[in-house]
């Protein structure tokens, strides 16, 4: 079983001191560019060139986010500096909107909130075009030609039928 760092990825130990492991450090400023400038936490670890633990050649999303996390790279509890706080921060406000999460709206905002609901009821017409429709393409021998166009009309008449409810 493999052991877990000890020490952050980008430092290392020099007379009991936290110092700069150069190669690594360069690491983790990458990170944070490439986030920063756009790529996915899976492209970055699918890029890295250096082993995040030896013996363990392939970095994966988690090892990224985490690197992403680390307030020790801005310079926390002794640890020198390796990016900025603004990047730190803007690597921050990335990750939170990417998160697809969102939270509901507190009940006390929901009343305010205006919702729009989409309903859709088939017509009589719609019913009968679409059976025809699936009729042509079971067909042995059928139209393209003819089908295209049904199937044109049938989606012009679906939006058409469609309503917005507001509550």
């Amino acid at each position: 079983m493999l052991k877990n760092r000890n020490i952050p990825f980008g430092y290392c130990m020099v007379n009991g001191k936290y110092a700069l492991n150069a190669p690594e450090a360069e690491v983790v400023r990458k990170i944070f560019a490439d986030y920063i400038g756009g790529k996915s936490l899976k492209t970055i670890a699918t890029e890295m060139q250096i082993p995040y633990n030896m013996g363990k050649a392939q970095w994966n999303k988690n090892m990224v986010c985490r690197v992403l996390e680390n307030k020790k790279y801005i310079g926390e509890n002794g640890y020198p500096e390796i990016i900025t706080p603004e990047d730190f921060e803007q690597a921050a406000r990335i990750k939170a909107e990417r998160n697809t999460y969102r939270k509901p709206v507190p009940q006390d905002e929901q009343h305010q909130a205006e919702v729009t609901i989409t309903e859709y009821k088939p017509t009589d017409e719609i019913q009968r075009m679409t059976n025809e429709i699936n009729r042509l393409l079971d067909s042995e021998n059928a139209d393209r030609d003819k089908i295209e166009a049904l199937i044109i009309k049938c989606a012009q008449l679906k939006y058409t039928t469609i309503c917005e409810v507001r509550t």
